[in-house]
Parts: C-alpha cells; structure tokens; sequence
C-alpha cells in the first residue's frame, strides 16, 4: 500500500487531519498513532504492527491509501468519462429571455433582446418527452438575460415539467439566476410553487458600488430593490447572493455584510464571491472592453479567503471543503444543453448569446454541428499541469471555456490548487470545534456543524 497523490494533511496540537480529493473524506489520528502512520507511509516494516487494523480501514476507506500498483489518474479519468456520458441524468438551462433590464459593464453575453415563444417551448417539452424513459432525474437552470422578463414562459415550462415527470417517477428541481429586481413576493411564492429551490442573486458592493457595476438600462441604481426583494425571498427559496470582486470595489465587501447583517439576513442566505473575468471570444459583449482590475487566478484565490473569513465573521457562510467530481460542468456533459431563447443551443454559459458558438436548435436538438465536438473532447488528463495537480479530483480541469482560450487558460484553475492548504486548515478548524473523531465526509461535517447552529 503506498499514499494517495491527493492527500492534503493539516496538523494540530494533538491530532493530525488528512484530507483526500478523490474520496471527499476527512480522517482524524490522534497523537499516539501518528508515528506507527508515519512509519507506513514511509515504507517501514515494522511500522504495520503499531497501526491498529481499524485506523489502516479507516485510510484505506477514505482513499488516503491506495495499493501499490492502483492507477490513481486512470481512475479519475474514468470517473470524469462516466460522468460526463451519463444517461440516467439530464439537465437543460433555459434562457427564458435573452433581453436584460440590467446594463452591467462586465457582462459576458451579447444580448439580442427575446422571449421564449411557444414553438420553442414545445421543442423543449418534446426533447424532455424523448428523455424520461431513460432518466432518473431532470434538473433545470432558469437563466438569461433576466430570466423574469421571460416569467411568463418559465411558469408555464415549469407546470409541465413538473406533471411530465410526475408521471414518469423522475425526479425534477430547478434552480435559477436572476439579478433580483422582479423578484416580487408573488413571483417567489410561483418559483417555490413549481420546485424551483436556489436563487442567486448578485449585490456587487453597498449601493453606491454596486449601482455603479449593475445600473439599469437606463442607468438607475438597484441596490435597494433588490435588497427589498431578499427580505420575503428568502422566507420562499434558498437565497445565495453573489459578489462578483475586482480591483474596483473588493476593499468595500465589508461595509456590504455590514448592511446585509443590518438588514437581519444573516443565517438566513448565503454570500460567496465570483471572479470577475474580461472575455474577448469575436462577440459584442460588455466584458470584451470592461477595463476594471480583474484578479487573475491566483489573486482571486486569495481573495476568496480573506472573503470567507468576512462571511463567516458576519454570519454568512462556514467552512467548507470542494466535493470530488466527474465532469464538472455543462460544457462538458453529454447530457446537458443550455437553450437560448429563440430556440439556439449553446454548452457553456459565458456563450449565450454569442452566434460564433451555437451548437445547433432545440427542434433538431440530435444534430448538433461541428463546435460540439470541442466540447466532448475536451479532455485534462492531456494536459500535464493538470495531471500533476493535487486539486485535480474536485476541479477536473476547471473551467473548459477557459482552458480552450489561449487569454484566458490561466483564469480555468479552481481556487483549491492555489489555497488547498487554507482551506483545509479553515476546514479543520471547525471540525475540531465540532470534535471530529476518525472518518467522515467532509460534507457531513459541515451539515453537522450548521445543524449546530
């Protein structure tokens, strides 16, 4: 038996944690069996018999040990091959409306203002028709533009969605994005009505920051709105509000959980921060020009931390650790489609709206055309920084879009490869406060911990 490439040890005064990304699992040894550990890892013979069997099953479990021979990548690519073939699961976004009520400077979509017509819905409900007798589950993302301009549409998709999959016993949830200001008691009580459980919201700083990075069309401020708006919505769905940081406004994200904590919203959403990323791909979109400091991906890793330690002061967030995975995203999954208003499919979100990459319409949702295969191909495990990166079991190359563009390959990393050590030390932390003992998920730790609370 030899030691997994992907654990991540943290040490403490009487016990030492080792976290490993292809298991998602955290193991606690105690002072008096670390040396009889130590020993076998490094190959001593004797070393065996001061382990106790449970503690060797307990790190074999959590696949901080592996046998000697135990092609470590190989199983990963596989995992990232099956997950990205999989059948049992579909899932579509759906961009309700293209057209935006919000004119944000570093928005990545050349928007072509539409609804989602009739014919278009039909086209959906018949690739959902084709899919449920070999589905277990269907998951929607509402998205756009501003997915409530097009609300109409999204209700209505939504009541067949849900009797359509009822019907069949697969089970259905939705998700959706919007930038909160039709975001109306009415409207959250219809979302939760028909399944829809997450909403994210964007608030980029206190008012007068975020009224300049998120203004309307017209070029009025929206921070009070939508804020007016979180205080019923999080009484309906899962609030998650997002703060995209940049040079420009990252000192003031303090003062914004100061009034959110004011506002009486701690404990009751969740805040977490978005990179901010210029993207040039031949369409006309804002974020082509948008000349504001953008972190790279390093500096956005840092960020975050301080970010985290923010939140976790104001109420906001805890402590958590990245999950394994297998294909991480739509871009990559074979199942998955995103579909833009006037019925065109896209693979990647940063795409809608930009013609160079349609990849063929709902109505003939099979026949796809040449800017799929990309997507499909797109394979980490060729490329070498990712096969010898210890964050390679939770990101799986990270961002595709990303990788595929030579100005922003080096944005595609997850923040894992850069703070893997903070954030399982942060991690840690709270296990020991929620006292941790042997093996358990990370993630169970963390449902354990806001049970707590």
């Amino acid at each position: 038996m030899r030691e997994s490439r992907y654990n991540v040890w943290e040490e403490r005064a009487d016990a030492a944690y080792v976290y490993n990304g292809v298991s998602g699992a955290l193991l606690r040894i105690v002072s008096e069996d670390l040396p009889g550990v130590r020993g076998y890892l490094a190959g001593e013979r004797e070393a065996e018999e001061r382990c106790s069997p449970a503690l060797l099953a307990d790190l074999i479990r959590g696949r901080m040990l592996v046998r000697d021979e135990f092609d470590e990548l190989g199983f990963l690519a596989s995992r990232y091959h099956l997950g990205r073939h999989d059948t049992r699961s579909f899932a579509l976004t759906l961009v309700t409306s293209l057209g935006c009520n919000f004119d944000c400077p570093y928005c990545f979509e050349a928007k072509h203002p539409s609804i989602m017509n009739a014919d278009v819905q039909a086209a959906v409900l018949r690739v959902l028709d084709d899919k449920l007798p070999e589905i277990t589950s269907f998951s929607v993302t509402w998205y756009g533009g501003e997915p409530l301009v097009g609300k109409r549409s999204l209700l209505a998709l939504s009541d067949e969605f849900i009797a359509r999959c009822d019907a069949h016993d697969v089970f259905y949830r939705a998700d959706i994005i919007t930038n909160g200001s039709l975001l109306d008691e009415q409207t959250c009580a219809e979302l939760r009505e028909r399944r829809v459980g997450t909403c994210q919201v964007t608030l980029d700083g206190p008012p007068e920051i975020h009224d300049r990075m998120r203004p309307t069309a017209g070029g009025r401020g929206t921070f009070w709105g939508i804020v007016k708006n979180l205080r019923h919505a999080v009484a309906y769905l899962d609030v998650v509000v997002r703060v995209n940081i940049g040079g420009q406004n990252f000192d003031r994200v303090e003062e914004l959980l100061q009034m959110l904590a004011a506002e009486g919203f701690a404990g009751k959403l969740t805040v977490y921060p978005g990179q901010l990323v210029g993207v040039d791909d031949g369409a006309a979109a804002p974020s082509a020009t948008y000349g504001h400091h953008c972190f790279t991906s390093p500096e956005f890793a840092r960020a975050q931390q301080a970010f985290q330690d923010l939140t976790e002061r104001y109420g906001f967030s805890s402590p958590s650790l990245p999950r394994a995975t297998s294909a991480p995203c739509t871009a990559v999954r074979a199942n998955e489609l995103i579909v833009g208003s006037k019925g065109e499919l896209y693979k990647c979100f940063e795409s809608v709206g930009n013609r160079l990459e349609v990849i063929g319409d709902i109505h003939q949702y099979q026949e796809a055309n040449g800017r799929l295969e990309k997507w499909l191909k797109y394979d980490p495990f060729a490329d070498t920084e990712c096969r010898e990166c210890v964050a390679l079991p939770v990101c799986m190359g990270g961002c595709a879009h990303h990788a595929m563009d030579p100005k922003l390959y080096n944005n595609r990393c997850d923040t894992f490869r850069y703070t893997y050590q903070e954030q399982v030390g942060r991690f840690v932390d709270m296990a020991e406060r929620e006292g941790l003992e042997g093996l358990a998920s990370a993630t169970n730790v963390a449902a354990r911990m806001e049970k707590a609370r």
